[in-house]
């Protein structure tokens, strides 16, 4: 007789069926590849969750294995041009469509009961939001992750080469993670690109021998404009939505500013039943540690309650959606998120809740220069004080020598052995979140301002903005603006960030070239959600600096659209900064509502 207390477990994989390379035919005659994970011996229809992503289904096989053992039928499909898929692959342009084709494939199936959901982040985020659009009556829920607009473009207009990078994980048949992850590599490309050396729009044939037409959609459209809103459900597919939504991200997610947009369209445009039912979770995670709610980003670390079982809330979810399971108890409010200093969860029904006013603090000058030893400052009675100035200088190739350094703060990598280097397009999500690299390093391009040491401990929440009075003697620039906590210890910790290319300072879809001298005012409206108690003693210490990273286009500051530049349309702009006036430079600070603490445990 056989003592089962000292049999082995049985290992997972053993309780599964996997069908594998399954066609699923599209409309236009291209087949799609699929990969099916079903409960070992499956006597009845299930309801089946499925992932679109251009990784490799592979990616998902321990996703797939989990949800076969949980009683769900799980279905990654290789995106059109990716893995075994046939066709081309284009970013977003085919995924509504080839959804659509999926989902009939499914409900075609013996084991579907007719019921599908969908799954996954980043990229696998986006184009769910896509298959939402698309209103199949078969589709009972969507759940992204990360989820970007389109390839993750800034509200400012800030175009990025980050597109060229991802091409390395998602534009052919296979994935190539340790090119992706050599920041050395790419630093030298996109070096070679913003000097000049490059073509901006033959890129990808001159970088490393490979085209992708899809490239200049990138270059000539660098803002969301009409172009790319396309691909983002309309109004009036939101309007015809009742299904409810589970979205998850990251206070230093790389996308943060792009899931909120969504939450924000589908409370606003969605039917009632898909408002009452929007939940949005936000956690202290960056853009890979939204998987499995890794509690440290760098070298900062969050408390344990950060630490949630993500798997096991989507799992509650998809039951409460398509199996007559309980709503997770968790989910008690639409939105979640973590206080950072607390390292707390808290919970209310509408994002524009969880901040209760805003507090101004006008920005000041301090005598003689200015940088991060000599800076100005900030109060709420701040007096009138002169003007600083500063440059956007395109031509100044020193100023990115700190992206050729290999980050201080960096995780472990991924894959290891690469060389992750500092990036200003990734300090701006927070992915660097204790480095000073962008407040030390400035060359004479920024600003710098403190507050006082703070008598109290603050609890700030939502998103700041930045009102700068100013004036600029070219027709354009880029700039961004970074808000720290500065510890009385001396540690620098992110909070939130923003960037404005200044023809885009009316919206993506009015670009308007700076009259040279006018004085205006400018506002940096889109800067990213964060929650934090700032510890009594700290300061907060505000950058305003030249947008120039070896990740992003490089602003010639002619005017011209950027990508038609060539060298000698370069000019170095003067930006000069008013404190004085009726209307002032001011930093407006999301102040905190009093909201019940959530226990996240599901």
């Amino acid at each position: 007789m056989i003592d089962s207390r000292h049999q082995a477990p049985t290992p997972p994989g053993a309780n599964v069926d996997i069908l594998f390379r399954q066609p699923v035919p599209t409309p236009d005659g291209c087949r799609l590849a699929a990969m099916v994970f079903r409960p070992r011996g499956q006597a009845a229809p299930l309801p089946v969750i499925v992932e679109m992503l251009p990784y490799g289904v592979d990616m998902l096989y321990a996703d797939g294995v989990a949800f076969a053992n949980e009683g769900f039928v799980f279905v990654a499909v290789d995106c059109r041009g990716t893995g075994d898929s046939e066709g081309r692959f284009v970013p977003v342009v085919n995924d509504a469509a080839d959804y659509t084709a999926v989902f009939d494939w499914l409900v075609a199936q013996p084991w579907c009961d007719g019921q599908v959901a969908t799954h996954g982040g980043s990229y696998s985020g986006m184009n769910q939001w896509l298959a939402l659009g698309t209103g199949h009556p078969a589709l009972r829920t969507i759940v992204p992750f990360v989820a970007p607009l389109p390839l993750g473009l800034a509200a400012g207009g800030v175009g990025h080469h980050y597109h060229l990078r991802w091409a390395a994980l998602g534009s052919s048949r296979g994935t190539y993670g340790a090119w992706f992850a050599d920041g050395g590599y790419w630093g030298r490309v996109l070096g070679e690109l913003g000097s000049g050396q490059i073509d901006a729009i033959d890129a990808p044939r001159q970088a490393f021998g490979h085209a992708l037409p899809w490239h200049r959609d990138f270059v000539e459209h660098p803002a969301p404009d009409a172009f790319w809103m396309r691909f983002v459900p309309s109004p009036e597919a939101l309007a015809r939505t009742r299904m409810p939504v589970l979205q998850v991200t990251g206070q230093h997610d790389l996308w943060l500013v792009s899931a909120l947009q969504y939450h924000q369209r589908l409370t606003r445009w969605g039917h009632g039943d898909a408002g009452r039912h929007a939940h949005l979770v936000i956690g202290p995670w960056n853009h890979t540690g939204s998987g499995d709610a890794n509690p440290q980003v760098g070298s900062l670390r969050f408390g344990e309650a950060a630490r949630i079982d993500l798997m096991a809330l989507k799992l509650a979810w998809y039951r409460w959606v398509m199996q007559g399971g309980a709503k997770p108890a968790m989910l008690a409010h639409r939105v979640q998120w973590y206080v950072c200093g607390e390292e707390a969860w808290h919970g209310c029904d509408r994002l524009e809740d969880v901040s209760a006013g805003a507090q101004a603090q006008a920005l000041a000058a301090a005598p003689g220069p200015n940088d991060v030893f000599h800076s100005g400052w900030f109060a709420t009675d701040a007096p009138g004080t002169p003007t600083y100035r500063f440059v956007c200088d395109p031509n100044d190739e020193a100023l990115l020598d700190i992206e050729r350094l290999e980050r201080a703060d960096a995780s472990e990598p991924d894959p290891p052995g690469s060389r992750p280097v500092n990036s200003l397009f990734l300090a701006l999500s927070g992915e660097e979140p204790t480095s000073q690299a962008y407040a030390t390093h400035l060359r004479g391009q920024g600003l710098v301002y403190h507050s006082a040491p703070l008598d109290e401990p603050l609890a700030l929440a939502g998103c700041p903005s930045l009102e700068l009075r100013c004036a600029v003697d070219q027709p354009d620039a880029d700039l961004a603006m970074l808000l720290y906590e500065i510890r009385a210890d001396g540690q620098s910790i992110f909070l939130s960030s923003d960037l404005l290319r200044l023809r885009h300072r009316h919206g993506p879809d009015h670009p308007t070239p700076v009259t040279p001298g006018e004085t205006m005012t400018v506002r940096f409206g889109a800067a990213r959600f964060f929650a934090r108690t700032l510890a009594r003693h700290s300061r907060l210490r505000l950058v305003v600096r030249h947008a120039m990273g070896l990740d992003f286009q490089r602003n010639g500051n002619s005017g011209k659209p950027v990508h038609e530049e060539t060298l000698a349309d370069r000019r170095v702009a003067q930006v000069t900064v008013f404190h004085d006036g009726s209307e002032r430079s001011r930093l407006v600070l999301p102040l905190a509502a009093s909201h019940p603490t959530v226990d996240m445990r599901v």
